[in-house]
């Protein structure tokens, strides 16, 4: 549908004299003021000077009805439209001509690219809650799990039938695609509920969960999350490298202020290294290389990621946003990349609000307040104070839902030229002082030079001294090393976040100052401020597993790098004396590895830094018991597990009704269970010590061990055999009284001979007087209550060098016929009829030869069988 160079010329005039007809020239004037360059979103302007190239787009106008009579007299027949956004339409393949006659439309304001192909960006590895202290926060605050609320993960379907999210998923339409192993790792970072291992276990626990479809790149249907009551959207996928603010980054803001309380999480992508092709940072690389637009809108959160050593991923994006804004705002462990951070920071999400609702009586907090508690609480990672990469730093699960629990927020509304102060108190021994500012920005223009709307101010002020701290700023300026220049302190007039820090702050009254710069009306914020320590443990805590005889990753926060070194410690409980384990730790590495032994005890570790100490609390050291199926006979289930040195008993768990519920305590290492009290098929178990409960096995489905009647494996060695060998496998022999080696002799079977029940568990059985031909074997085992049960029965066929076994027999004209010979080398075999013609002379190998009989005639058949080494052997056959 392209147009000739007069047809657009046309156009064009039509647009101006259909606006000095229905608008007056004043009018046309200011509504032409924005020139069609700027309208059209970064890289479709290489479209333009293609001449056969077709493209999708979005186009947001400022007046429907007149943009469609424009468009009845200039673009008659579109390819399609509809309508997706309030004033905006989706064209579908237009060509480069019709494409610059839209941008050039007084009442279209932008031109945006359509849908594109979303990718999930990474598979779960080797998560590790205790990176982001969602453990330490499990263990503190148990009452703090999400329970009441509802998270959406928008990407493609996560599995439904997982045994993590048993009872806990809210139906979708998005459920009806099938479901992919990303989007299910990602449901059980933010909510799964440990039932299939302690891995199993998301942050936010006890939440609820819902999909939506990442096809549709724009926001969902807000009557849709509310219905469902969705308050956190994980967003786990990227289209390719996109550095501007547009429609999709625009619809996000606009959801935000309708909905307040919903916050929306994007990962910020895995194109760390890449360089985007347009906009002010274009092949600058390594900068600005967030995965979608939609990720640079201002009320939302995008996470990078952090590898096992705290440090960013080489392939994390990074920003900044197009105008300057800090992107990512965080970053959150992700071994395989920042799908997984981002999950991670949703969940913490979930139980900031949580948090919220236990203090202020089931109401929500504002999406700019959670986010104020997630980025306030940071620990500051890569550059200090704040960087392009890590933003303000790796999420903090404890500290976020601390700041909530112990009043360190605030909100309030401030208007443009006046000042909200607010005075606190910092305590003595306190290492760093940090203080965030958050607002929800109204929507920003998409050809605006930046995104920022309304802009307030930060200001930290020391009453006693008057002295004053501005927020920590960065350069926006497009070159390598302005980018990774050091944090400064300025005013900030591009970002809706600002964060002051300080340092060894003197002891006393501080005051907080919000203050108006630019903007309409009352502006609502939300601040959140901390104190923090010289050292506080992420992992462990009181009442942490550690592993026996493994080696343990040991996390802390140490907010102030100084070079600072420790020394690590542990004490055996109760009543046992300090003892150096480690000496002279950097501080700055926050982690170091120990290995401790294999046993099961009570122990607590602390970090010495000169007179100071810092104790964990008392911790439990187990090793994880592996559980395993005994047997499933009859009614009886038996389960056990190797014995765990210094255990004084074992909690047994069944899964409930949505979680894991402690079933029985035994001091054993076994335990049998009645089915019909026990309809469940799911168990663990889990060590006591000292009264506490040690690490729990991985959860196992009992009737997918392959164990049925304490028998796990009985094969033969081989099918074809002179020598009758048969491997037996059993799965315990606990409660087993007898075991005998059945043969099948004129239909009933008999003893070969009695197996010794003994502590072995793997056998090598053998038949010394087989009979020649199929001989057919099963296992009788006799427990110690009188019960019998069989093992399936196994075939054998025992040949010798001098016979050869023919079957079936008599066969059908046409099917194939068997010999099996104890030879596996190819054996020459002629076919003789009654008379003694050779009929078929073939060659065949392999101990089970199969001969063809089309073409043969019914009749009896005599067989000559040649083996490798020249043995004659002899037998006959019937066709019928």
């Amino acid at each position: 549908m392209g147009q000739t160079f007069t047809g657009k010329v046309l156009g064009r005039l039509l647009c101006g004299v259909w606006l000095l007809l229905v608008a007056g020239p004043g009018l046309a004037q200011d509504i032409s003021s924005t020139k069609p360059a700027h309208k059209l979103a970064p890289g479709l302007s290489k479209v333009l000077p293609q001449k056969n190239a077709q493209t999708s787009v979005r186009v947001q106008v400022k007046n429907v009805p007149k943009f469609q009579e424009w468009l009845k007299a200039n673009l008659p027949q579109p390819a399609s439209i509809s309508t997706k956004l309030p004033n905006t339409f989706l064209f579908q393949k237009l060509s480069s001509s019709q494409l610059s006659l839209l941008a050039e439309c007084p009442w279209v304001t932008f031109v945006d690219v359509a849908e594109r192909k979303p990718q999930e960006e990474a598979y779960l590895q080797n998560s590790d809650l205790r990176v982001n202290r969602v453990e330490a926060l499990h263990l503190a605050y148990p009452e703090v799990h999400g329970q009441g609320l509802v998270a959406s993960v928008k990407e493609q379907p996560f599995d439904t039938a997982d045994i993590d999210f048993k009872g806990r998923i809210l139906f979708s339409e998005a459920f009806k695609q099938a479901s992919t192993p990303h989007a299910t790792s990602m449901a059980t970072l933010v909510a799964g509920g440990g039932n299939s291992s302690p891995g199993g276990k998301g942050v936010a626990w006890k939440s609820r969960l819902t999909a939506a479809d990442f096809s549709n790149l724009l926001p969902d249907d807000l009557n849709q999350l509310k219905s469902q009551g969705v308050t956190v959207q994980n967003h786990s996928y990227g289209v390719g490298v996109e550095n501007y603010y547009g429609l999709e980054s625009q619809a996000y803001d606009q959801q935000s202020l309708q909905a307040p309380e919903l916050l929306h999480v994007f990962s910020s992508g895995n194109a760390g290294t890449a360089a985007p092709a347009d906009g002010p940072y274009a092949n600058l690389k390594g900068f600005a290389n967030l995965t979608g637009q939609f990720k640079i809108s201002k009320s939302s959160l995008s996470v990078g990621a952090v590898d096992t050593s705290g440090q960013v991923s080489l392939l994390s994006s990074r920003g900044p946003a197009y105008d300057g804004r800090i992107k990512p705002e965080l970053v959150a462990f992700g071994e395989a990349g920042t799908s997984e951070a981002a999950s991670v920071v949703s969940g913490i999400a979930l139980l900031v609000q949580d948090a919220y609702k236990k203090q202020k009586d089931g109401a929500l907090p504002s999406s700019a307040l959670v986010r104020a508690a997630l980025i306030n609480s940071a620990d500051d990672k890569g550059a200090p104070e704040v960087d392009y990469a890590a933003g303000f730093g790796n999420a903090d699960a404890l500290g976020a839902v601390q700041s909530i629990l112990q009043n360190r927020f605030y909100s309030g509304t401030v208007r443009q030229g006046s000042i909200d102060a607010k005075r606190i108190t910092v305590p003595p021994g306190t290492a760093k002082v940090k203080v965030t500012l958050v607002w929800q920005d109204a929507e920003g223009l998409p050809n605006a030079p930046k995104a920022l709307i309304n802009d307030l101010d930060l200001v930290l002020k020391e009453v006693a001294s008057g002295q004053q701290w501005l927020p920590w700023g960065l350069s926006t300026y497009a070159h390598k090393d302005s980018l990774e220049a050091p944090a400064r302190r300025q005013p900030d007039h591009v970002n809706n976040v600002e964060q002051i820090t300080l340092a060894a702050p003197a002891t006393g009254e501080f005051e907080i100052q919000v203050r108006g710069f630019h903007g309409a009306g009352e502006l609502p914020f939300s601040v959140v401020y901390e104190f923090e320590k010289a050292f506080s443990w992420a992992y462990p805590t009181a009442g942490s597993h550690l592993e026996g005889g493994q080696k343990n990753r040991l996390r802390w926060l140490a907010p102030v790098k100084n070079g600072a070194t420790g020394i690590l410690e542990l004490r055996w409980e109760p009543g046992g004396t300090w003892q150096t384990i480690r000496q002279n730790v950097p501080l700055s590495t926050e982690a170091v590895d120990v290995t401790l032994p294999d046993t099961a005890a009570l122990a607590s570790l602390r970090m010495v830094l000169g007179s100071a100490s810092y104790e964990t609390g008392p911790v439990v050291v187990s090793p994880s018991p592996i559980l395993q199926v005994g047997y499933q006979c009859g009614e009886e289930v038996m389960l056990y597990w190797p014995k765990a040195p210094g255990a004084s008993a074992y909690q047994v768990y069944g899964l409930g009704a949505q979680y894991l519920e402690p079933l029985v305590q035994t001091e054993d290492t076994v335990v049998v269970l009645k089915k019909s009290q026990n309809p469940g098929v799911f168990y663990a178990v889990a060590p006591i010590v000292q009264g506490k409960e040690g690490q729990r096995s991985l959860t196992l489905n009992y009737t997918q061990q392959g164990v049925g009647c304490y028998i796990k494996n009985f094969l033969a060695r081989q099918y074809v055999t002179d020598t009758v060998q048969l491997t037996l496998e059993i799965s315990t022999s606990l409660g087993l009284q007898a075991m005998f080696l059945e043969r099948r002799v004129n239909g009933v079977f008999q003893t070969v001979q009695p197996i010794k029940v003994g502590q072995q568990t793997e056998y090598l059985l053998e038949d010394a007087l087989p009979q020649i031909g199929f001989n057919e074997y099963r296992i009788k085992v006799v427990t110690q209550k009188g019960e019998v049960f069989y093992s399936q029965p196994e075939r054998i066929v025992f040949t010798t060098e001098r016979s050869i076994q023919v079957y079936p027999n008599p066969s059908a004209v046409g099917e194939g016929v068997n010999i099996i010979t104890q030879d596996e080398d190819t054996n020459r075999i002629l076919i003789y009829d009654q008379v003694g013609r050779l009929v078929r002379e073939v060659s065949e190998d392999g101990a089970v030869k199969v001969i063809d009989t089309k073409g043969l005639a019914p009749g009896v058949y005599f067989l000559k069988v040649f083996s490798s080494t020249g043995t004659l052997i002899q037998s006959r056959f019937i066709l019928l």
